[in-house]
């Protein structure tokens, strides 16, 4: 995911090298749509995303790995062009962020009380345990846009800022195999493989609910691209973005003492147990621009 980031990050500056390097010529020669100035637009843009809600683990389960998974981005925008080189832009969007986060063995103890109120030591082993993520935004996008021409219709372009973000949706769902055994101290006796009484062997599990997630997160963006006027007020674009967050994500509290698996068929969030959480994506979209000269 770093190496995507970084050359999402190449490009991105590659396009700012080259609008500046223009932008001194054409200051200078003038351009072949320079009858393009102070304009108003509205536009749509959709496109889909490679996202990650990454979890950062901890002491009680240090090896978890967080996977890309595939998500979407879409928005509605209205802007203004200062002049034919710069502009501002603002609307309201919807974005996912989900993640594939695996663990391929754990194992716990807890202090537990049974039904007759007997005191007893819960250990719990699991193989195989995967954990589907999903955050869903409303957002308000607040971007800087930097324009330049290299024909009559043909021009690159960069777009970067924030986007302030709603959570709307949240959600997990976890699978894996777990075995359960109760310890009791008093009698100096392990009871294992007695699903009745609740301890299973390799019992097969899955368990879904809604992550504590903070209701507002702003995310800083960036995005690059081509543009082509198919005539004098429609323009179409396509791009490459990215996104993350400029803060944690997750509404947890770091929490050293995290129970994956409490009780039978009962499976917390690798986020309540995570140091941090974060989110990003990167993708392409495409873009449709209608202006009005003013």
């Amino acid at each position: 995911m770093q190496n995507k980031i970084k050359s999402i990050q190449k490009i991105l500056f590659t396009l700012l090298l080259i609008t500046f390097l223009h932008y001194g010529l054409f200051a200078q020669g003038g351009d072949s749509i320079s009858s393009r100035g102070k304009e108003l637009f509205f536009g749509l843009s959709l496109g889909p995303t490679r996202s990650l809600i990454k979890n950062n683990g901890t002491s009680s389960i240090e090896s978890i790995t967080s996977d890309k998974v595939n998500a979407f981005d879409g928005a509605a925008e209205v802007g203004y062009f200062f002049s034919r080189y710069i502009g501002l832009s603002s609307g309201i969007g919807f974005s996912s962020y989900g993640s594939l986060v695996k663990l391929d063995t754990y194992q716990n103890k807890l202090n537990a009380i049974d039904s007759e109120n007997e005191a007893y030591e819960l250990r719990v082993t699991g193989t195989n345990i995967k954990e589907t993520q999903s955050i869903k935004y409303l957002y308000v996008p607040v971007y800087l846009n930097l324009r330049l021409p290299l024909t009559g219709k043909i021009g690159v372009f960069l777009q970067s800022g924030v986007n302030l973000a709603f959570a709307v949706n949240n959600k997990y769902t976890t699978e894996g195999t777990f075995t359960y055994k109760g310890y009791y101290s008093k009698y100096n006796v392990l009871l294992e493989n007695l699903p009745i009484y609740g301890f299973p062997t390799n019992k097969a599990a899955n368990s879904s609910g809604s992550p504590e997630v903070k209701p507002f997160t702003a995310f800083v963006v960036a995005a690059g691209g081509f543009d082509y006027f198919i005539n004098d007020k429609l323009q179409l674009a396509i791009m490459a973005t990215w996104n993350k967050s400029l803060s944690e994500v997750s509404a947890y509290s770091a929490n050293t003492q995290f129970q994956l698996t409490p009780a039978v068929d009962q499976i917390n969030s690798f986020m309540g147990g995570s140091s941090s959480v974060t989110a990003e994506s990167i993708g392409l979209s495409v873009r449709i621009r209608y202006f009005l000269k003013l």
